[in-house]
């Protein structure tokens, strides 16, 4: 599969992780925290058997872990840890008609991050989706608010 294929089976994948959070919380019954912790715990099992089953890591030592990639993927648990558990707090917390689409600006904050830290060249078209996009979430996001 290349990578639209994996962008489309990770937004479906999101788009799933937004109505089961939202399900999970909703009675009360399990914190937005608690249900981070079990899918937590599935993705870790999940992301070490395939890393296992691929062989990712027979030609690293333990000096490996203390390189630059390794810092950046030190970065990325980070970042991805107050990302995630923000996501779930929110969804815990308001509609996710609203949060999901604010939460989903990350592609926009990503799309300028490559242009500007990647060199990935901007267009127009590039340029005018990310304004389209900033557009369509305040129009989300201030019609929640107005009911």
């Amino acid at each position: 599969m290349n990578y639209i294929g994996w962008s489309i089976l990770g937004m479906v994948g999101y788009s799933l992780v937004t109505l089961f959070v939202k399900l999970a919380t909703r009675s009360g019954q399990f914190s937005s925290f608690l249900v981070l912790a079990i899918a937590t715990v599935i993705v870790c099992t999940c992301t070490l058997s395939i890393t296992a089953l691929r062989g990712d890591t027979r030609a690293l030592d333990a000096r490996d872990f203390a390189s630059s990639s390794a810092l950046w993927a030190y970065a990325t648990g980070i970042a991805l840890t107050v990302a995630v558990a923000s996501l779930f707090r929110a969804l815990s917390l308001g509609p996710a008609s609203v949060v999901a689409p604010i939460y989903g600006m990350f592609i926009v904050g990503g799309a300028i991050l490559g242009i500007v830290f990647l060199n990935e060249p901007p267009n127009m078209r590039k340029l005018l989706g990310i304004a389209l996009a900033i557009v369509s979430i305040y129009l989300i996001a201030t019609s929640a608010r107005r009911g």
